[in-house]
């Protein structure tokens, strides 16, 4: 009988990011999953861990890779399940019945992409939750969290992250993912808690570059349309960085833990 879900969890050098996400992924009420970690030949010790949790229960590749879209590749190319989550180091599920809840959308009949709302984890253990937007909204951008996102192994099939893309991977796939399939469930409950580290405005004009060609060549949206997004995208960085109370209210709930 085939496997439920496959998490696939990508690490490097983030020892305490993998224990964090190992922690929640343990205490899941759910247990029809298989675990796969791919580790990007890490130097810090992870290897090791990662190691140790594979001759338990996981399963484990520790080897160089070209980057996050090659390293997930990897784990699209050993995953079984019906479903296929990424739950990256440091991230983990809300609750742990988060699998309990989702299991059941996932086995509907002719069901293909199952997805929900998320926390976003900031510095000060601070959170905020972020509503999915509908899926729709695509065109815009990504409607929700990656690590909210189940996709059904079938549809997938040979399709793959495209390499050449360092932060918009996700969004290209999704697109193309969705151009495949219109059999969609949306949970209006968070799915996951994404740790927000690392992200820069450098990292916020390389994305806004990428989704233009993800718009461009994967959508096929006319040049107003993407001309049009572009400027939204500034208007909602500036209110963010200028005005982060009124852009909270306008996109978030706030939650404390």
């Amino acid at each position: 009988m085939t496997t439920l879900i496959t998490i696939v969890t990508i690490v490097r050098n983030d020892r305490q990011g993998l224990a964090v996400t190992r922690a929640s992924i343990e205490c899941q009420q759910f247990n029809d999953f298989e675990w796969l970690i791919i580790d990007g030949a890490s130097a810090d010790g992870t290897a090791e861990d990662v190691l140790a949790i594979a001759s338990s229960y996981a399963r484990a590749i520790s080897e160089p890779d070209k980057g996050i879209y090659d390293a997930m590749n990897k784990g699209l190319n050993l995953a079984t399940g019906k479903f296929v989550l990424f739950l990256n180091a440091g991230d983990i599920f809300p609750e742990t019945s988060t699998l309990s809840l989702v299991a059941p959308f996932l086995d509907k009949e002719n069901i293909s992409f199952v997805y929900g709302d998320s926390f976003e984890k900031y510095s000060g253990n601070s959170y905020k939750y972020k509503p999915a937007r509908q899926k729709e909204s695509i065109s815009y951008g990504m409607f929700g969290c990656h690590q909210a996102m189940y996709y059904a192994r079938k549809v997938i099939g040979d399709m793959r992250y495209n390499t050449e893309f360092n932060i918009a991977g996700d969004y290209d796939f999704t697109a193309r993912f969705l151009n495949k399939t219109d059999q969609i469930i949306k949970i209006s409950k968070p799915l996951c808690v994404f740790d927000l580290k690392g992200a820069s405005n450098k990292n916020r004009k390389k994305g806004r570059h990428e989704n233009w060609i993800v718009q461009k060549n994967t959508l096929k949206l006319p040049l107003g349309k993407r001309l049009f997004n572009q400027l939204a995208y500034r208007l909602s960085t500036f209110i963010n960085l200028k005005m982060p109370g009124i852009y909270k209210i306008l996109r978030y709930r706030a939650n404390k833990n």
